[in-house]
């Protein structure tokens, strides 16, 4: 019955990607941020798999970078036109603007001097070298897509306000927190409240809903409790080795403490989705490039969502 629900919950998600598409400036400058992220991170994962290839098959292969980051800028300009698209259509620009990124492109090109010949334009164009320069550049000029200011109403694209369309109904967010706090409660009561849910009220619970606020505060206050615990643990057993009491600690015996924690912060996770509208089966998008960039957004920064009336 969960996974049936998750699934129907999947599928409306992807048609309102469909049927929803603006993008607000915080959720476009975290994609910019992503978009930087992932690719520094192929880069030296492409370091690190020439450091196991070079003495295999493909020893002395100049194909296998071309190949390499042939397929992630493919990937990664298909991923920009999405995202910028969506600005666009967010302050109702044309997208004819799109053209202001390769011209801009090519002026810096230009400008650091690139010949216009085949190997020229295919070496920037594939990125065989890293230039910090170059790397920098590209994404400043992304993101200052995000400096004009939404358009305030409506389109053929989309709800203004960050608010969503589907079917009939109106879906808009707020922050709000799924606590419920009395009045007199003080913020030392809310963050040992979240932290009780995460660790022992809610550690298995994956129906339920975690604001963005409840989110924050139960995953660093989670962290920073089960390091106090496993500090604790290490000193309770040098103590007992101190005394030469024989005491047999399997091998990764203390990382076994962490499987606990590390199961409430999944379903924290999952929680968390469910709050800002998504399934909890993206969160299996975390370990997937370009997809992660999505799931974190809602994570960390997506409001609460409600019904519209």
């Amino acid at each position: 019955m969960w996974l049936d629900n998750e699934l129907s919950l999947f599928k409306q998600n992807i048609e309102m990607l469909r049927v929803n598409q603006r993008i607000g400036r915080l959720a476009f400058l975290w994609a910019v941020l992503g978009l930087m992220g992932s690719k520094f991170l192929a880069y030296l994962l492409f370091v690190v798999l020439i450091g196991f290839i070079q003495d295999g098959l493909f020893q002395g292969s100049t194909y296998l970078s071309y190949i390499y980051f042939g397929c992630l800028q493919i990937i990664h300009i298909a991923v920009t036109i999405f995202l910028l698209k969506r600005r666009l259509n967010d302050y109702g620009s044309s997208l004819w603007y799109m053209i202001l990124v390769p011209i801009s492109y090519l002026s810096l090109w230009v400008y650091w001097g690139m010949s216009f010949s085949w190997e020229s334009i295919s070496e920037t164009f594939i990125n065989a070298g890293f230039h910090w320069d170059g790397f920098f550049w590209q994404y400043f000029i992304l993101a200052c897509f995000a400096l004009p200011l939404s358009v305030p109403d409506s389109n053929k694209y989309g709800l203004d306000e960050g608010r969503d369309r589907y079917n009939n109904y109106i879906i808009a967010y707020t922050r709000s927190s799924t606590i419920t706090k009395a009045t007199n409660n003080s913020k030392f009561d809310y963050i040992c409240s979240c932290i009780w849910d995460v660790l022992f009220a809610k550690p298995f619970d994956i129906k339920g809903r975690a604001s963005v606020s409840a989110f924050w505060v139960g995953l660093i206050g989670t962290r920073l409790f089960m390091d106090i615990i496993m500090n604790m643990v290490i000193a309770v057993v040098s103590l007992i080795v101190q005394f030469g009491i024989p005491l047999y600690i399997p091998r990764w015996g203390f990382m076994y403490i962490l499987i606990w924690p590390a199961i409430a912060m999944i379903t924290l996770g999952i929680r968390r989705l469910h709050d800002s509208l998504l399934s909890g089966l993206w969160i299996i998008g975390l370990f997937v490039p370009y997809i992660n960039i999505f799931v974190s957004y809602h994570l960390l920064f997506k409001k609460s969502w409600h019904i519209e009336r």
